[in-house]
């Protein structure tokens, strides 16, 4: 007989088998509900209408930029790409990578920041919470202190000679690539 046939299992390798396959299983605690898609409409639907501000705080270690501000939308470079919210946004936890937060003000004006790194919390109550670990005013960027540091971390790069270095250099080499793009793109 072939071992693996139908019919040729035994008692004791079926007892094996579910022995197993219990401690490989995983435990679900009581009370435990499968998170669950949703979207603003759906919200809205539940709690009332959709704000027509979004309030928004834009922190750094030192400092408030944006405490509780009434805006109309703010796109933010998100690890997956760039992506905007607006009032009334799902719920979200997103991990943000260098790069530019345009801020569109009540006014109409648009505010732009570079971010170094960082997370945005998209609240159910149109309230999104970015915290950055270095953000700078683009304004405040001088262009060419951008360009010579991005030298210097090729040059970094092109001579590391462990891996440890050559990891700090291309992200180096990364940060300074994302700050010339969002000069450029402010000009």
């Amino acid at each position: 007989k072939i071992p693996w046939a139908p019919g040729t299992m035994t008692w004791l390798s079926s007892t094996h088998m579910l022995r197993a396959a219990r401690r490989l299983a995983v435990r679900v605690p009581r009370g435990f509900r499968p998170p669950s898609r949703g979207l603003a409409d759906d919200a809205a639907a539940k709690g009332g209408p959709i704000p027509t501000k979004l309030t928004f705080n834009l922190l750094a270690p030192h400092k408030a930029i944006f405490n509780k501000a009434e805006v109309d939308q703010v796109i933010v470079p998100g690890a997956d790409g760039m992506f905007g919210v607006l009032p009334g946004h799902v719920p979200t936890i997103a991990e943000l990578r260098p790069g530019m937060v345009e801020v569109t003000v009540a006014s109409g004006d648009v505010k732009k920041y570079f971010l170094s790194s960082g997370f945005a919390f998209v609240h159910a109550n149109s309230t999104l919470d970015v915290c950055g670990v270095e953000i700078v005013q683009l304004d405040e960027l001088d262009p060419s202190a951008v360009s010579s540091g991005k030298s210097e971390a090729e040059n970094a790069l092109s001579s590391a000679t462990d891996e440890v270095e050559k990891a700090k250099a291309q992200i180096a080499v990364d940060v300074y690539t994302t700050l010339t793009e969002a000069l450029a793109s402010n000009k």
